[in-house]
């Protein structure tokens, strides 16, 4: 195997690495699929996978040092876990008269750039993407040239694959179980919001120590 090549596939693994633990970004994913079809899914998907690529796209060029320090942390965990609230009382209101396979209303457009906010909200994913492109590049040796690339299509493909599983068991629900299975999710994001609130208030009280 070529270094190129060698590159593009530990960065396709990168891109897995980040992408499938399972957390709100997961969850968000699939709410969307849930409530609008594959399409909407998969723009969900790429606009997380750019914010992964973004992050990644640090780390290469600063360290690991740099993209894992958010400043402020404890603060920026307040903010995402308040916005993250949000999103979870928006995903426990939902209601589905029918079954829709086109995309929502907004567009697609907005869908992508909403994902990326989305996406930059998780305090984890700096981190997350700085620790695993320092692994990548050690494996290496040298940075490669297809890291990044390859690291957008493990994180894609993820995603991808993630919401057309979610779809083939979305066409299988009627309107009851949709609704149910959205307000699970938005149970599941208040549980993650109220972690990240409690877990800033504990950083805020350290620091102001």
């Amino acid at each position: 195997m070529s270094a190129v090549e060698a590159s593009l596939w530990a960065g396709v693994g990168t891109g897995l690495t980040i992408a499938i633990p399972f957390g709100p970004t997961s969850l968000y994913l699939i709410e969307r699929t849930l409530s609008d079809g594959v399409r909407t899914g998969i723009a969900t998907g790429l606009g997380v996978a750019t914010v992964h690529v973004l992050y990644s796209m640090g780390a290469v060029v600063f360290g690991v040092a740099l993209v894992a320090d958010t400043g402020r942390a404890a603060l920026l965990t307040l903010m995402s876990g308040l916005v993250l609230a949000y999103f979870s009382v928006r995903v426990w209101n939902m209601e589905f008269s029918g079954r829709r396979d086109r995309p929502s209303p907004h567009g697609l457009t907005r869908t992508y750039f909403v994902a990326v906010g989305f996406g930059f909200l998780n305090p984890l994913t700096p981190a997350l993407c700085g620790a695993a492109v320092i692994a990548a590049n050690s494996s290496l040796g040298t940075p490669g040239s297809l890291l990044i690339p390859g690291i957008f299509a493990g994180s894609v493909g993820w995603w991808i694959t993630l919401s057309v599983t979610v779809s083939m068991f979305r066409k299988r629900l009627d309107a009851r179980w949709l609704t149910l299975a959205n307000r699970t999710a938005g149970l599941f994001l208040a549980a993650f919001a109220l972690a990240m609130v409690f877990r800033s208030v504990n950083g805020l009280a350290l620091a102001a120590m």
